[in-house]
């Protein structure tokens, strides 16, 4: 395998496992080639510097867990905000500590941060409708335990990078993958969505034809059932859009036309583009393996970071800081991102 192949692998990004020579033509070939001993693809980690582990699931015998960070600086009896975070990795590969730099510089902030472990298929054998089906659970835990860590119900955020992203959404979007309706889970829908690079299309031909490649023929036929684009509707809440404009995996263009019909539908919708970023443009160790990113990958991670502090604090769930909103970076030799919608 190319080297640069096994920098976009662990990107998290299904269209581009097409890098490789040689396609591999059976469910048998792909564990083979793809699901090789690689941090995106060993077992996950069971402990997590300043966070403290749980258990919300178990399935089989797989004990999937999430990591609370929560300030011990927070007073006894006070409620916050929370903010839940899904890895990306197409459904298939992913490390759960890709956030965890997030989720610390929100937690010294105040804000309860949760990174959640769930079933992808190099791990699991899994399914895309396994890793929704889990997100969704993560939710309805945080829920149901938010009283033993302080948290706010009505101020829960989700979080996610590329098919994480699309796990975000369907917390937000989607019924229950097993037994509730959509009004039942309306309880425990986020308050709040931050979508890096987001997997938003499941539906179209060359993404379905991608999904039964890779991740597996019944999820490629229910493509449409779990397409973000195919779910908006008015409960959308209030969400903003980190995407690069090199993206050619989650691109641009659909992230522009969600958050075009979302605010059609009356839900807030923001998408900040970054000039020349690739698809996981703010996972930093990229620059060191693709000089064309070098220290871009830096910049771009400072600013998301200071975006998703002024998004906060728009909703009242941060402090307001005049410097957060305007991520420009003195030393960065690099076009300064946009928004738009």
């Amino acid at each position: 395998m190319k080297p640069i192949c096994i920098r976009l692998l662990r990107s998290a990004l299904v269209g581009m496992l097409l890098c490789v020579f040689g396609q591999p033509a059976s469910a048998q070939e792909f564990m083979q080639q793809y699901c090789v001993p690689s941090e995106a693809a060993d077992p996950q980690a069971l402990h997590i510097n300043g966070a403290k582990p749980f258990i919300y699931k178990t399935v089989d015998d797989v004990a999937l867990r999430l990591h609370v960070f929560n300030s011990a600086a927070r007073q006894p009896g006070e409620k916050a905000p929370a903010v839940i975070f899904y890895f990306g990795g197409g459904w298939i590969i992913g490390d759960i500590r890709r956030f965890q730099t997030q989720a610390t510089h929100l937690a010294l902030r105040g804000i309860v941060t949760i990174l959640v472990d769930y079933r992808v298929k190099c791990r699991h054998r899994s399914s895309m409708m396994d890793s929704v089906a889990d997100a969704k659970s993560a939710m309805r835990w945080v829920h149901e335990h938010a009283g033993d860590f302080g948290i706010d119900t009505n101020r829960i955020a989700a979080v996610g990078s590329s098919a994480g992203a699309h796990l975000a959404l369907a917390t937000a979007l989607y019924p229950d993958a097993v037994t509730a309706t959509k009004r039942q889970e309306m309880d425990f829908r986020p308050d709040a969505l931050i979508l890096y690079n987001p997997a938003l299309d499941t539906s179209s031909p060359e993404v379905v034809q991608n999904i039964a490649r890779y991740v597996g023929g019944e999820d490629a036929e229910r493509g449409r059932a779990f397409s973000p684009l195919e779910h908006l509707d008015k409960g959308l809440p209030p969400t903003i859009i980190f995407q690069g404009t090199a993206d050619t995996s989650t691109p641009p263009k659909k992230a522009e036309i969600f958050c075009e019909e979302a605010k059609e539908r009356g839900a807030p919708c923001e998408v900040v583009l970054y000039p020349g970023a690739p698809h996981g443009f703010t996972e930093i160790w990229m620059g060191l393996e693709d000089p064309s990113v070098g220290v871009k990958a830096e910049y771009w991670a400072a600013d998301t970071s200071r975006r998703t502090d002024a998004f906060l604090a728009a909703l009242g769930w941060l402090p307001g800081d005049e410097n957060s909103a305007d991520g420009t970076a003195a030393s960065c030799e690099c076009a300064a991102p946009r928004s738009g919608h």
